[in-house]
């Protein structure tokens, strides 16, 4: 397995909520599984994880405890190599954004603004 993770193979599905758009990243959640299965039969992972697994919790929970930072390490380490983006085809893309346009405006609300995304 590539050290740099490539982008996952569509189809990618858009449905909506009463309040949300949601895409369905089946194949992304699959592909990343597989790696993460991959990834923790490599030696210095698998040691890595057994060590963080193995561990007696501290009984701190206050997100500064050392187990919490192996397991931050551990994440990162695992999360670098894991793909992060779904790819399609311009025909596929073109009807996700047509699909995502007609849900979005079906359900926005005049002044609304949502906090994270704004400038």
């Amino acid at each position: 397995m590539s050290t740099t993770p490539k982008p996952v193979r569509g189809p990618m599905h858009i449905e909506a909520t009463a309040l949300h758009i949601t895409a369905d990243v089946t194949p992304l959640v699959e592909n990343n599984v597989h790696d993460l299965l991959d990834l923790l039969m490599e030696e210095d992972l698998f040691e890595a994880f057994m060590e963080l697994a193995c561990t007696e919790p501290t009984g701190e929970h206050d997100g500064h405890a050392p187990d919490r930072l192996a397991f931050e390490e551990l994440k990162d380490r695992l999360v670098e190599r894991l793909a992060t983006k779904v790819a399609l085809t311009g025909r596929q893309a073109l009807g996700i954004a047509d699909q995502m346009r007609r849900l979005g405006a079906a359900r926005s609300v005049p002044g609304q603004q949502d906090r994270r995304w704004s400038a």
